[in-house]
């Protein structure tokens, strides 16, 4: 760390000269030439001449310590706090016959904050950690992970790229964000700022009950709230979609069987028949009728034109649209 002074040269005026206070050390003139400290550095003042000169303005976002200065002729010590904003600026005052402001600028190279994706996760019941993998990262930055927000507790530090397991994981059947800094430390010629770099949301997956089988036998399946109670087992009664059929009978066709994607126990016509009769005619031709078996489904009609049986005059194609579903009960 560097140290830095300044000497403030004071005069109250003498036989009707003004009074004076002049700046001697480092420091700018204006913001944008503010002088550039790191983190960590000192900035020693004193005075010469006479009167009192006080010291003025200094940053708690700058500097450990805001209380003004009243300078002797002995050094008196400012610290650059670890952790500023990188490229912020404070205006000290120096205060005495007259009144002099010089910038100071905060220096530091700034954290490398671009690093991969970390997905969400979900890890099962019982579950008492969950482990995030780190790519891109960069050996000058420190990488955490955090709980509440962005300054929140640490829970997880790494430097490297890799796998790291954090034992911090929420009650089951809750979840939880995270987020995830970056910051570069003084050591690493930064400001030990810490910068969000994103956030991730972990699930602890619900607890399951006592009786694993849903109460049918030695295995099985539950669907459990967040509370642990049960919303569906296997002795209740679940009906499964297999698959959506459309398609049409030809002009010529009195049946056909498709394969479909599930085996299906029920098929539900989504556009009846619904106009039996037309111009006198029964228009057996639109009427269909199904059966299934596993995942063959036979599509029928008594009639391939209106006011027959059969395959005898003018045929007429016609459309279908089912619903395949599955109850295994």
């Amino acid at each position: 760390m560097a140290n830095y002074t300044v000497s403030i040269f004071n005069s109250p005026g003498f036989g009707g000269d003004p009074a004076s206070t002049s700046w001697s050390g480092v420091g700018g003139n204006t913001s944008g030439n503010g002088f550039e400290i790191q983190p960590g550095d000192t900035v020693q003042f004193k005075k010469s001449g006479i009167g009192s000169v006080t010291m003025s303005s200094f940053s708690s976002s700058f500097w450990t310590n805001t209380s003004n200065l009243s300078l002797t002729t002995s050094y008196q010590t400012k610290t650059v706090k670890i952790g500023g904003t990188i490229g912020s600026w404070d205006a000290v005052i120096a205060t005495g016959g007259a009144s002099q402001t010089r910038y100071f600028k905060m220096g530091g190279a700034v954290p490398d904050l671009t690093i991969g994706t970390i997905d969400d996760i979900s890890r099962p019941n019982g579950s008492t950690n969950f482990s995030i993998g780190f790519s891109g990262t960069s050996s000058h930055t420190v990488y955490e992970v955090r709980t509440t927000s962005s300054s929140g507790t640490v829970v997880g530090t790494t430097s490297s790229n890799g796998a790291l397991t954090i034992s911090n994981i929420p009650a089951s059947g809750f979840s939880r964000t995270y987020y995830v800094t970056g910051r570069r430390p003084a050591s690493q010629g930064g400001s030990n700022t810490v910068s969000l770099i994103s956030n991730f949301t972990v699930t602890h997956e619900s607890p399951g009950s006592s009786v694993t089988d849903g109460g049918t036998g030695t295995y099985g399946l539950r669907v459990l709230d967040s509370s642990g109670g049960v919303l569906l087992d296997l002795t209740d009664r679940v009906i499964v979609f297999s698959d959506h059929v459309t398609g049409s009978l030809t002009s010529s066709q009195l049946s056909k069987t498709v394969t479909l994607a599930k085996q299906a126990t029920c098929i539900i016509d989504l556009d009846p028949e619904t106009v039996l009769i037309s111009n006198g005619l029964a228009q057996r031709q639109h009427i269909t009728h199904t059966s299934v078996t596993g995942t063959a489904l036979t599509i029928s009609r008594n009639s391939i034109g209106p006011g027959f049986q059969g395959t005898s005059g003018t045929g007429e194609s016609t459309t279908y649209n089912f619903l395949a579903v599955l109850d295994p009960n």
